[in-house]
């Protein structure tokens, strides 16, 4: 009987906390969908901080047909909603920095005619599940069409999975929208190796796309489901995935460790973990599995180079094209402390909620320890990039592994946790303190996320140039109008180049560009951006870029630095029908004594007609 009366009495409780308060009343709810009945060895204290905030028994309202119509209602507008942020944060007219790369290559492995001659599109195909999936839509749709559709199916992929990983750990519906705010601001701006997530269309967007559908599973506890998805990703793209793969198997080991019964016998305690183990097997296989379709093209790229050149060929692309990415002495020091910045917020947000919502803390749990195996990923990077300084024997060996982008997990992971860790603490007081300098506190904070994203928007849509244009292309500061007549007059000559020469033309190109196959759909000798992803192509690109690259960054007359009869020499040797530069480098090589080119000018027709590119036909 006075068991009937405490259940009776709880109720009563339960009904007055959800009138009196209608926001722990949906964390209620969320927690009963999430989590299932409260944990009962909890302690008395942790009880009575969970129930502050709605942690109750009872039936659950989504239970109702109506109620879940409802959620997958607001689902559907939450994604829509993170889909318009990653449209205004990533929305740039294309190419993007990374597409003018991808899709070319998408677009040549689809049409092998197309460009034939280009030394970066006839090298290996190391994201050839991405090229096989999308590069056919190039048969259909100009490049800049194709960006679009993948873009939009891309952002849209990810906000499905953002929003669906969000639900598994917020408790307020609509706080995903903000945690998407809030994560593509600090991925943005407080990254360290210069990782994004929301971008162009590229394989990386897919591959992030089930890393995160992987996570949703995780943090439910569906292990099983997680390493398929993981695999996907590695498919996709091998390092996003792969070192993805690995940080959740980190994070399964420590979550075995941490609910480890030390109450049970040795012997029942080793029979769960051979169960364990055995009920992840196949999946985890499964995972691995599908993984090496993505890992097996890159192994087999270097099969014709020796180990000497492909020893030599890692140290020019961890050395000097990617350092920027893969090396720890390349990164900016702000860029290292303003990563700092954000681990340390995020491990006393973690604490924070440790110590007073340990269930709250829990189901973040197994995310956090995926974030701690990303950190310490990236300090394999850091000492790596140390022992690369110490000698040239230990540098060569390290190239070998810095290769691998030890530092681009960490820079999604950390700013992800960060971002939903923060909404959390915001919700947890908004709903406990009724004080208003602590509400106040709350939208003032948001309120700044939201800002702060929104300039840099506005940042990003000052210039009207596409990213790739925009990180290329000469820029003059002081004189805005310039900066834009070089952009335009870079597309008029080249559409004039797609229109007027023949497909099988192969161009001597400007340094300062990396759209020229993207306009004009002709091959170039070489482009500083599309380094090839083989050994000894890498070593032929490095070859033309110190040839061709070398005096037009050295000298301000550039290629007009040389000889008509050396230019007609490097044009036979590398099978080039014609030379695309500057005007301002031949009037400059005219007026420091260089006698007038006797190479026939094409573009503009007019001679005498002055435009910022011009045209050669050897």
């Amino acid at each position: 009987m006075f068991s009937n009366l405490k259940n009776l009495n709880l109720k009563r409780v339960c009904v007055a906390r959800r009138l009196s308060d209608p926001a722990s009343s949906v964390f209620q709810t969320w927690f009963q969908i999430n989590h299932g009945e409260p944990d009962q060895a909890a302690s008395g204290k942790e009880q009575a901080d969970l129930s502050d905030i709605g942690y109750t028994d009872g039936p659950s309202s989504s239970s109702k047909p109506a109620a879940r119509r409802q959620d997958k209602i607001r689902g559907l507008l939450e994604t829509s909603l993170i889909f318009l942020c990653f449209a205004l944060i990533a929305g740039q007219l294309p190419p993007d920095v990374n597409e003018s790369h991808y899709l070319t290559k998408a677009k040549h492995y689809w049409n092998p005619d197309w460009c034939a001659g280009d030394i970066f599109l006839g090298s290996s195909f190391a994201h050839w599940i991405f090229y096989v999936l999308t590069g056919w839509l190039t048969k259909l749709f100009s490049l800049s069409i194709v960006a679009w559709i993948g873009r939009i199916v891309t952002w849209a992929l990810l906000a499905l999975a953002w929003q669906r990983f969000c639900w598994k750990l917020l408790p307020a519906r609509g706080l995903s929208v903000l945690a998407a705010i809030f994560f593509l601001l600090l991925n943005e701006r407080f990254h360290l190796a210069g990782e994004w997530v929301v971008g162009g269309f590229e394989a990386k967007g897919f591959a992030y796309f089930f890393v995160l559908m992987a996570l949703g599973s995780i943090v439910s506890r569906d292990w099983r489901l997680a390493w398929p998805m993981l695999g996907c990703s590695m498919a996709f793209h091998v390092l996003v995935g792969g070192w993805a793969f690995i940080a959740a198997a980190f994070a399964w080991i420590a979550m075995q460790l941490t609910e480890f019964d030390e109450s049970r016998s040795n012997r029942s305690r080793f029979q769960s973990t051979v169960f364990k183990i055995k009920s992840q097997l196949l999946p985890f296989c499964a995972g691995a599995a599908i993984g090496l379709l993505g890992l097996i093209p890159p192994l087999l790229a270097d099969q014709a180079a020796s180990p000497e050149h492909s020893t030599a060929a890692r140290m020019i692309y961890v050395h000097h094209r990617i350092a920027h990415h893969l090396t720890f002495d390349s990164f900016p020091v702000l860029h290292v402390a303003r990563f700092t910045v954000i681990i340390v917020f995020c491990y006393l947000l973690s604490c924070w909620l440790k110590s007073r919502y340990r269930m709250m803390y829990r189901r973040m749990l197994p995310f956090y320890f995926f974030c701690i195996a990303s950190l310490l990923i990236s300090f394999g990077g850091l000492l790596l990039s140390g022992l690369a300084e110490q000698n040239q024997q230990l540098a060569q060996w390290s190239a070998g592994l810095l290769r691998l982008y030890w530092f681009r997990l960490s820079d999604f992971a950390i700013p992800a946790a960060t971002a939903i860790s923060s909404c959390l603490v915001i919700y947890v007081w908004i709903s406990t303190d009724r004080r208003i300098t602590t509400r106040l506190s709350c939208l003032v904070f948001i309120s700044c996320i939201v800002a702060a994203t929104g300039l840099l928007v506005v940042g990003k849509f000052a210039d009207p140039r596409p990213r790739a244009d925009l990180r290329s292309l000469p820029k003059y500061d002081d004189d805005f109008d310039r900066t834009m007549d070089t952009y335009h007059n870079w597309i008029k000559a080249c559409r004039w180049i797609a229109a007027n020469t023949p497909e099988y033309a192969t161009f001597i190109t400007p340094h300062e560009q990396q759209t020229f196959k993207w306009y004009a759909g002709r091959s170039e000798i070489v482009c500083w951006k599309d380094i090839p992803q083989d050994s000894l192509g890498i070593l032929e690109w490095d070859l033309r870029l110190k040839e061709l690259y070398e005096p037009q960054r050295r000298y301000e007359e550039g290629l007009m630095w040389y000889s008509d009869e050396y230019l007609k020499e490097i044009a036979n040797r590398y099978e080039a029908t014609h030379l695309l530069i500057p005007q301002g480098t031949v009037d400059l090589a005219i007026r420091l004594g260089r006698p007038s080119t006797t190479l026939k000018q094409v573009y503009p027709e007019d001679p005498s007609e002055k435009s910022t590119y011009v045209v050669f036909e050897f």
